[in-house]
């Protein structure tokens, strides 16, 4: 029997009072697989994350981690929440901490690590991330790129089986967004399971292995990346890519 998906979504719909946030977006997500969601602003996809680790309640349908529904109450969240890593716009780092002690502090308060060992783990991260001699600093101290990949280290350091990135790199300047695309493509390669909400066009067509594009809360199509940018089967799709200077 074949190992169910690492994330399955049926149906889930999210209302804003009247507004439809999701209105019905069924999609399934495989180990190691790198999925990006693209689209205009506004159309379901940073809501669709928020709803896969529990930051916003869904209004219908369902989201199964690998296999199993998720959890609606308050522990059941905690433990799901520890299977997932999330990478928000802001980085969210804590500013009177060191970048080593960010990057500790799941490991030790969460899983309940020794200091030693979480400690261990996060300058092996560090390292991970290109930032190993930043490990004494605070990141009011760091550019915006490296605070992003100190937060893409914290939270590989509880270990998830999925990554959620939550437009990571629209908060940065232009020379600093390489730096994590570059970090993000490496772990694709390493085998680690991705959900990436993002803008950069180029990172979702060498990078996906399959892409979902969003308007309105529904996915007008999904598919691979070779699909979606050069041949998709929607015209709006193409107006999409168009506007944003897609040239193919």
């Amino acid at each position: 029997m074949s190992a169910p998906p690492v994330l399955t979504y049926r149906e889930v719909r999210k209302l804003f009072g009247s507004f439809v946030a999701l209105g019905g977006v069924s999609m399934q997500v495989e180990r190691g697989q790198v999925m990006c969601l693209i689209g205009p602003s506004g159309s379901g996809k940073s809501t669709l994350l928020r709803c896969t680790n529990g930051l916003e309640t869904i209004d219908g349908g369902e989201i199964l981690l690998d296999g199993v529904a998720l959890a609606r109450d308050e522990r059941g969240l905690r433990d799901m929440r520890r299977r997932m890593g999330m990478v928000f716009q802001n980085f969210e780092l804590f500013p009177h901490r060191t970048v080593l002690a960010n990057v500790a502090l799941g490991p030790r308060i969460v899983l309940r690590m020794d200091e030693a060992a979480a400690r261990e783990r996060a300058e092996a991260l560090l390292e991970k991330v290109g930032l190993a001699d930043k490990a004494g600093g605070y990141p009011a101290n760091l550019s915006g790129g490296q605070q992003q990949r100190v937060a893409i280290a914290r939270a590989l350091a509880m270990e998830p089986e999925v990554m959620l990135f939550d437009e990571p790199t629209s908060a940065l300047d232009p020379e600093t967004i390489g730096e994590v695309l570059t970090v993000m493509k490496r772990l694709a390669e390493e085998g680690m399971t991705m959900i990436v909400v993002t803008h950069e066009m180029t990172f979702a067509r060498r990078v996906a292995d399959w892409v979902v594009v969003f308007e309105r809360g529904l996915i007008l199509e999904q598919g691979p990346p070779a699909q979606i940018f050069e041949a998709p089967h929607v015209e709006r799709t193409r107006e999409f890519l168009s506007h944003l200077g897609w040239e193919g």
